[in-house]
């Protein structure tokens, strides 16, 4: 994977992925990325959104008022 300033960062895969097992996600480990870090600003939803991540797709469904999470080290953008 190779972001906006060119830096590589290599994706590994974590657990793994069934849909018929009933999982509805994929969660990768980013290499360089600490899960832990809070540096990203809060953005609460002013109205009922969905929001995905443009790195592995993931949809959510959030209420009004609830923080914008992030995914892949970004945070996840809101479907037109």
């Amino acid at each position: 994977m190779i972001d906006c300033v060119k830096d590589s960062r290599k994706m590994v895969p974590v657990g793994e992925y069934v849909p018929d097992k009933g999982h509805n996600s994929a969660s990768f480990y980013i290499e360089g990325l600490n899960p832990g870090d809070s540096s990203f600003a809060e953005v609460r939803l002013e109205r009922d959104e969905s929001v995905y991540c443009k790195t592995c797709n993931k949809l959510l469904n959030l209420k009004t008022g609830e923080i914008i999470p992030i995914c892949c080290g970004k945070m996840m953008e809101v479907v037109d």
